[in-house]
């Protein structure tokens, strides 16, 4: 009985640290970008892209080849840690990758200036006419499925679906975290208690669905005078689709140094989370049709089935990049208006 009660209050108190962590880390995800950009601003000052066309093509001079070069590195790192097995390297690269969709944050003329000067790496797919950066819009689908119907009502969600994906990737992740350093405390080579019960990489999981409320966030920044605002949504989709095979290149890992516990533990315990049986056999469909097994092995095949995947959901946006949907400024003003109502539409 006692050692029950110790156990629940244990619980509790990882609960309510997990809670105020998130809750932490949540503002800062949303203010720390404001107070680096308001300090960068001093270096990367805006620059009206109308009133200065020839400062602004002076600094795309310089920083156009940045971007070129950077993204090189990104994508080296990345493959180098798929193809060799040291996920460090792609784990580095997939975040590098996602980091400048902080720089939507900052409100400028110029999209380099201040904070956004993080998007130099994103030059090589900022072209309007191409939209480019809309080829990760599949993404946007289950954004769409829940903020359409309240828009029908009358009633804006679009905020609140960002701010609560970023709490619960935050508490999910946190949560991990914590049961993952508890875990190796008592020297357990495979944690299966706690919230890994229901997910077998809750730190990934968590992170995939916070950087999906900051991409949301990204989408909903308004759109300057004679700018553009195309979304992370590319950048999201790649970062994600690389973290997933980072665990999966961990699993491998897992089965071969403690097998028979490790196997019996993934009978129970769901990849990231429970899904139907249906929706998992269609999802590993294209893995297997490839490689001919339940799950890739070695390097190569790890690069070949993340290609295949990316090439997948890349395929899946592009309704959305030839439909040119949403029309009119993009996913900042979408779905826009309530309809027979004049103004916006209501916050909840």
């Amino acid at each position: 009985m006692e050692l029950t009660r110790s156990r629940t209050g244990l619980l509790a108190g990882i609960s309510l640290l997990a809670v105020v962590f998130t809750v932490a880390l949540t503002f800062a995800t949303l203010q720390l970008p404001v107070v680096l950009g308001n300090w960068l601003s001093k270096y990367f000052p805006d620059i009206h892209p109308v009133i200065e066309p020839e400062r602004v093509a002076e600094f795309m001079t310089v920083a156009r080849p940045i971007g070129y070069a950077c993204l090189a590195v990104i994508a080296i790192l990345i493959v180098a840690g798929i193809v060799t097995g040291k996920r460090k390297l792609s784990i580095l690269g997939s975040l590098a990758f996602f980091l400048p969709t902080f720089g939507y944050f900052f409100a400028s003329m110029f999209f380099l200036a201040g904070l956004s000067i993080l998007r130099v790496l994103f030059i090589p797919f900022w072209d309007p006419s191409a939209n480019l950066m809309n080829f990760g819009d599949i993404s946007y689908l289950a954004y769409m499925a829940l903020v359409y119907p309240f828009w029908l009502g009358g009633i804006d969600i679009r905020e609140v679906v960002a701010w609560v994906a970023i709490g619960i990737g935050l508490f999910i992740f946190v949560l991990g975290t914590i049961a993952w350093f508890y875990g190796k405390a008592q020297k357990r080579k495979t944690v299966d208690f706690w919230i890994y019960r229901h997910s077998r990489h809750p730190q990934y999981l968590g992170f995939i669905i916070w950087s999906y409320g900051v991409m949301l966030f990204a989408a909903q920044q308004m759109v300057p005078m004679g700018g553009s605002n195309p979304g992370a949504s590319l950048p999201w989709l790649l970062t994600s689709l690389v973290i997933i095979w980072i665990a999966l290149a961990e699993e491998n890992k897992m089965r071969r140094e403690d097998n028979a516990a490790y196997v019996q533990y993934t009978a129970h315990a769901p990849f990231m989370f429970p899904i139907p049986k249906f929706i998992s056999t269609v999802a590993t469909f294209p893995m297997k049709l490839v490689l001919k097994k339940n799950r890739p092995e070695t390097g190569k095949e790890f690069l070949a089935t993340f290609a295949v995947y990316a090439t997948l959901l890349i395929l899946l946006s592009s309704p959305f990049v030839l439909l040119d949907f949403p029309a009119g400024i993009g996913w900042s003003d979408w779905p826009g208006f309530v309809p027979g109502i004049p103004g916006p539409i209501m916050n909840l």
